[in-house]
């Protein structure tokens, strides 16, 4: 007779078992559309939840272990964040974050500051979160990538711009502190491809690593040869007319001690990503990684497409997450907008999705902003990346999306004075 444990398995094999036990494996996932509205309640901000409802949204939903997005950051990071413990606060007048052992702005850090933050009773607690979410940005050092500004309205796309862009940070680096002769905190280049009548306009961007000076931007224009300071409050502005912003980046490109943070309650979201699991990063050289990225496919781009135009139909993902829901406002009387709802991941610390109102309180636009991870052959480094942002203006029914490139480099070493006004004339030459 064969033992109990033969016979089971020669049954399992029978009726399919292995078969079974791998479909389990896979993460459930469902589309949240018109059909079922209903259980997008309290998934989503209420402007993007109503076009749900109306149609003209549909989203595909996955399903993921926590614990497994969880390791899409690395040990080593976790690592310096649990050490972190203790060793940070932030100045009560600005926001800055203070490094206890000097009462003053760290030339470095890695790691989320704050492991722990206690959020019904500390006063300063959405501060300390926006910190977190500051540190989770600066893990890979540097990079950039080549990509479009799509304008969209009912009709389509109605304007297009081609433009590249390579940032380089100072903190939080996975690979450790670098030479920072100008105490900066990051640098910024881009430059404008297409269309031809702008072709060349580039821009330079620094940000000082202390907790009360201003960003300093410049502006080149190659019709003029001029090089023009620009105040760095126009990051509220459309950028080329289109609904989108500078500000977008991340959800939130601007230095922290600009806004006045205030922590609104907590929730949870369906939270736009290219895949739950890691990119795989392709080094090239010893400082640099290339990482291949899915085209995030529009309705607009799609022949029988259904929805909004600017719905992105092919290669995005959202998957449940808990968070936090932030406001920020800037005391800027130059800054555009007012105050500005953010959900941002309880222990990723990532902004999903944003909620903007102008001025004089009343909401006009939406903002979601997708993220990819990637990671090297044997994930001990691992970043997170923006990869694209969806601006919706709902007073005029227009949108515009950022982003979308087809690869991103890494780059931990970029040439000495790269970052520099001495290129930025140089590079229509």
């Amino acid at each position: 007779m064969l033992p109990v444990r033969m016979l089971l398995g020669a049954v399992c094999v029978a009726l399919g078992c292995a078969a079974a036990a791998s479909r389990a494996e896979e993460p459930k996932s469902w589309v949240l559309s018109a059909n079922n509205w209903q259980q997008g309640e309290g998934l989503l901000p209420e402007p993007v939840l109503k076009r749900v409802r109306n149609g003209e949204y549909y989203f595909k939903v996955v399903e993921v272990d926590p614990e497994r997005l969880r390791q899409n950051y690395s040990a080593k990071f976790w690592q310096a964040s649990e050490a972190n413990a203790g060793k940070y606060d932030v100045d009560p007048k600005t926001c800055g974050l203070k490094d206890l052992a000097t009462g003053k702005m760290p030339s470095f850090y890695f790691g989320f500051p704050f492991p722990r933050i206690d959020a019904l009773n500390d006063p300063f607690a959405a501060c300390k979160m926006a910190w977190n979410f500051e540190a989770a940005n600066a893990v890979a050092g540097g990079g950039g990538a080549t990509f479009t500004l799509n304008g969209i309205d009912g009709g389509g796309e109605y304007k297009r711009i081609k433009l590249w862009l390579h940032g380089h940070g100072f903190l939080g680096r996975h690979f450790g502190p670098i030479d920072n002769p100008e105490n900066l905190r990051g640098a910024s280049l881009t430059g404008v491809m297409e269309p031809q009548d702008v072709d060349g306009v580039a821009g330079l961007g620094k940000r000082f690593n202390d907790w009360e000076s201003q960003d300093q931007a410049w502006f080149y224009v190659p019709a003029t040869r001029r090089v023009r300071r620009v105040n760095t409050a126009t990051r509220s502005d459309p950028v080329a007319g289109l609904d989108i912003y500078a500000d977008d980046v991340n959800c939130y490109a601007g230095k922290v001690e600009y806004y006045k943070w205030k922590l609104l309650g907590e929730g949870k979201v369906l939270a736009p990503v290219l895949s739950p699991e890691p990119v795989k990063q392709r080094w090239i050289s010893p400082t640099r990684a290339e990482v291949a990225i899915p085209y995030f496919t529009a309705a607009y781009e799609s022949p029988g497409a259904k929805g909004a135009p600017w719905l992105v139909v092919e290669n995005l993902v959202m998957i449940p997450r808990p968070v936090w829901i932030i406001q920020g406002e800037s005391e800027d009387p130059f800054y555009n907008f007012g105050k500005v709802i953010m959900y941002m991941d309880k222990e990723l610390y990532r902004i999903w999705w944003k909620l903007v109102h102008n001025r004089a309180g009343e909401y006009f636009y939406n903002a979601m902003c997708a993220f990819h991870w990637s990671s090297n052959d044997d994930g001990s480094f691992k970043t997170v990346t923006p990869n694209m942002v969806v601006g919706v203006n709902d007073k005029t029914n227009r949108a515009a999306i950022g982003g979308r490139y087809s690869t991103q480099f890494i780059e931990l070493a970029f040439p000495e004075g790269h970052f520099s006004l001495q290129t930025l004339t140089h590079m229509a030459d």
